[in-house]
């Protein structure tokens, strides 16, 4: 059917009539933002402003003319609208008509409800629209009439997070800083233009640490006030502590830096951003006189395991242990003999957490990426026992171990190396060697080789290489060798040849890893699993396991253990004396007596 149409009649208070087309429509063409200090930020605790607002009627009849409209500002979670103070739409606004609404409308900034996560900084956006309601009897808002302006709320000072080592050692003395930003258009501090209080506290909630610059009536707080920080800059801030020598080793300690600022209405000192630093405090090294054990570790390294080892090493080994901390020093180099400090510990046990840990701000490390494999290699052929514990990127530890297992890539003959005229004299030679000598330096040798008769030379030295392999795994079963062919010596015109062998980490030597994490202890307790225990304790040499297992059961008191006990099923190893009661005769009165027997004979 044809298109229908609408009109609208109004009849006046006088009878007199009006027809209009369509209603009128309210809507807000644009309005402004300030802030109330003007200073360009929208904090929270102070009032925004909305003014020079602007409205059309783009319907096709007058706005009401005896009907009061009051405009106010959107309630949202951040934003309470001052309702007291509304402003009154200018009355019967024409058709297609653009008026200016007098006056300002606020609203408050509510201040943050919760406390935000540690290291988080506010930056809230934020829609404020206006809304046009009718003052009397309806007391309902004009459908449509919002305008929307988008705002940022947040503080005009920020804190940067501060540096500082993620590792220090009881008595050390340290420094760190942090910066603070002002992004207003205005100055801060007591002295600025606001006359707002901003400063940065530092608290020690645990008193760890003893803070220099702290107050007397409080001592695990030191307050920083800025006098004034200027529009659009920062400032750098010092600040030295010290770790309590009381402090227990390998334990994690926390400070919490605060970046505080005065209320804009209230002057109340609020917290407006929050960083947490964590450390961990660690012992000081030193070389004892005879250690076992040296254990390697690093900031990364659970504080919970490091205790696991200590009680199971020194209180229940009832022996030496050395650690020393990666993350203090950098490097392996010790701080009393100034080499690597694994030299120290030559023929003994050294245990390798093999987390990888922060390395001074260039990234991630693994332990053993600090270490020569060439000198590591050296050691473990020479007895000393290396267990990398808890490692987290076990291939990568595979590749490092294949170049410390035959670390010799330089081919050149040295004073240790033996050159002779055949396999079977080389392994005469090798024989006589101490495969756990540090001081063969992984020796490089080499033995001559003459072209076959139905050969060419290089058929015949790779035949010899081959061979010579055979040999030495036959004659040196617990030796580690690689045989490959001499290509310096290779003169096919002289029909010679020749084959370097060379010697690497025997296959006696225990250079072991472990996977997977230390699982926590039962609260109040140090003690290790039983997976962890076995690999701390299977890196002990042999001598040192059978020491500790007779100073263990040779007590001659009644925690002792009875011959009989231990001796059960093999009695025919122990002879009791006729006298003797049975369960009373302990392992150290039997091995007391084997000794002095021993001695008597050698007299």
């Amino acid at each position: 059917g044809p298109q229908g149409s609408i009109q609208i009649k109004v009849v006046r208070g006088d009878l007199s009539e009006a027809t209009y087309p369509s209603p009128y429509s309210l809507q807000v063409v644009k309005f402004d933002i300030i802030d109330e200090n003007e200073d360009g930020i929208n904090e929270p605790g102070e009032h925004v402003y909305a003014h020079n607002i602007r409205v059309r009627n783009s319907g096709g009849m007058p706005s009401p003319e005896t009907r009061s409209i009051h405009l106010l500002i959107q309630g949202t979670q951040f934003l309470e609208p001052i309702t007291s103070e509304p402003v009154e739409l200018p009355r019967s606004i024409q058709p297609g008509q653009e008026v200016d609404v007098p006056g300002v409308l606020r609203a408050l900034i509510r201040n943050e409800w919760s406390e935000k996560p540690v290291g988080s900084v506010l930056n809230h956006f934020d829609n404020i629209q206006l809304l046009a309601i009718f003052h009397e009897r309806l007391n309902r808002p004009i459908p449509n009439f919002c305008g929307l302006t988008q705002i940022l709320i947040r503080y005009p000072i920020r804190l940067d997070p501060p540096t500082y080592l993620d590792c220090v050692a009881k008595g050390d003395r340290v420094r760190f800083k942090w910066v603070v930003h002002n992004d207003s258009k205005k100055s801060y501090g007591v002295e600025g233009l606001l006359k707002r209080v901003t400063a940065t506290k530092l608290s020690d909630p645990a008193r760890f640490f003893s803070l220099t610059h702290a107050a007397e009536d409080k001592p695990g707080e030191a307050t920083d006030e800025l006098p004034e920080i200027e529009p659009n800059s920062m400032i750098t801030i010092d600040q030295d502590f010290s770790v309590d020598e009381r402090t227990l080793e390998f334990s994690e300690g926390f400070l919490t830096l605060e970046l505080m600022l005065s209320d804009p209405v209230t002057g109340k000192l609020r917290s407006v951003q929050k960083h947490q630093m964590h450390m961990q405090i660690s012992g000081v090294y030193s070389l004892s006189p005879n250690p076992s054990y040296l254990l390697v570790v690093n900031s990364k390294t659970p504080n919970h395991a490091i205790h696991q080892i200590i009680a199971l090493i020194r209180h229940r080994l009832h022996t030496y242990l050395d650690i020393f901390n990666l993350s203090l020093t950098g490097s392996y180099d010790s701080p009393v003999t100034n080499e690597n400090v694994l030299k120290s510990y030559a023929g003994r046990s050294v245990i390798i957490f093999g987390n990888n840990f922060p390395y001074f701000n260039q990234g991630s490390k693994d332990p053993w990426s600090l270490l020569d494999p060439w000198h590591t290699g050296l050691l473990v052929k020479g007895g000393t026992s290396v267990l990398f514990a808890a490692v987290s990127n076990l291939e990568g530890l595979k590749t490092w171990a294949k170049d410390a297992t035959f670390p010799a890539h330089d081919f050149t003959a040295g004073a240790q190396s033996f050159n002779d005229e055949n396999v079977g004299k080389l392994v005469t030679q090798l024989r006589k060697t101490d495969s756990k000598a540090v001081s063969s330096n992984m020796a490089v040798h080499r033995f001559a080789v003459k072209k076959g008769l139905f050969r060419s030379v290089q058929s015949t030295v790779d035949s010899a290489a081959e061979s010579a392999a055979k040999k030495l795994n036959k004659n040196l079963p617990l030796r580690r060798f690689i045989a490959v062919s001499d290509t310096e010596a290779l003169k096919v015109a002289e029909k010679t040849g020749g084959v370097i062998v060379c010697e690497g980490v025997p296959k006696t030597s225990k250079m072991i890893a472990s996977i997977g994490f230390f699982p926590q202890s039962i609260l109040g307790t140090n003690n290790i699993s039983d997976y962890d225990m076995y690999f701390v304790i299977s890196c002990l040499p042999f001598a040192v396991k059978a020491r500790m297992f007779w100073n263990m059961i040779g007590k001659s008191d009644a925690s002792g253990v009875a011959c009989s006990t231990l001796y059960t099923g093999i009695e025919t190893l122990y002879h009791a004396p006729p006298d003797e009661a049975s369960g009373q005769s302990k392992v150290d009165d039997k091995v007391r007596m084997i000794l002095m027997s021993k001695s008597c004979l050698d007299i």
